[in-house]
């Protein structure tokens, strides 16, 4: 895939529009989740999905001689991210966002995990996010994220330690003996 990818950034480096094209349609979805999780907020997700493929375009020539081009990208999605929360004023749900919420099941599984994950420390959460939501490997993730491999390893073990602690904390509190936790708790929680 690395040699496909620096291809692409010498023909981008060429001139070529439609590799510009070709490399936004295979890594847009993943920066711009990857984005969201960071930023928390789908607007400010979708300009760092744009500023990032307008950084690698205009930076083609030096790119395509890199040795891990994927992990340069998610690299970039990460340091464009935190830029615009500096930036800008970081809101956590847009009315958007709300509206998109049904009354499921579903939804409240999501809206559980969502909230059991927000009480992780950013740094574990972008870990976790990066290894088992983005199937990066720890070593990638290492180099996405610029900290030694131990230390992602850590920082994942100690996260699904947190996270397996919550559920079976909110499971034994709330269990409503259906979903494995309480609905209408969670669902009083994001009504307001």
């Amino acid at each position: 895939m690395s040699n496909n990818i620096n291809a692409i950034f010498k023909s981008m480096a060429d001139g070529n529009m439609n590799a510009l094209g070709e490399l936004y349609r295979t890594f847009s979805v993943r920066v711009f989740n990857y984005a969201r999780a960071i930023t928390r907020n789908k607007e400010m997700a979708e300009d760092v999905t744009h500023d990032v493929f307008l950084r690698i375009y205009s930076q083609a020539s030096r790119l395509a001689k890199m040795d891990n081009p994927v992990a340069y990208i998610m690299t970039a999605a990460r340091n464009e991210s935190f830029d615009h929360i500096k930036r800008g004023s970081r809101i956590t749900a847009t009315l958007e966002d709300i509206s998109e919420i049904s009354d499921t099941s579903a939804t409240y599984d999501r809206l559980f995990i969502e909230d059991a994950f927000s009480l992780l420390p950013s740094n574990q959460r972008e870990t976790v996010y990066l290894h088992h939501v983005c199937g990066f490997t720890y070593k990638e993730v290492s180099q996405i994220m610029g900290v030694p491999l131990v230390t992602v390893k850590w920082r994942c073990g100690k996260a699904m330690q947190q996270l397996q602690a919550y559920f079976n904390q909110e499971t034994e509190d709330n269990c409503d003996g259906v979903t494995g936790h309480n609905n209408k708790k969670i669902a009083e929680k994001y009504a307001d």
